[in-house]
């Protein structure tokens, strides 16, 4: 399996720290709660984008607002 290096939060600047806050502001409730006890592992797509912060919020952005509950869809 490859490895890709990444920050964990506790090591992140404050520019890291504010774009991954504002990103997860976005995503439904549910999405707060971790997966490690099912899954064995803290490791997420998200935190793989560490190293490239900006590129980090404007995609996971666009997924929190297509996720939005506002949206008129059913």
């Amino acid at each position: 399996m490859a490895w890709i290096k990444t920050i964990p939060l506790e090591e992140a600047d404050d520019k890291l720290k504010e774009l991954l806050m504002n990103q997860r502001r976005m995503y439904p409730a549910e999405y707060a709660a971790s997966t490690a006890e099912q899954t064995g592992t803290e490791e997420s797509i998200v935190s793989s984008h560490t190293l490239i912060p900006e590129a980090l919020y404007h995609a996971f952005s666009t997924f929190g607002a297509l996720l939005s509950e506002e949206l008129p869809l059913q």
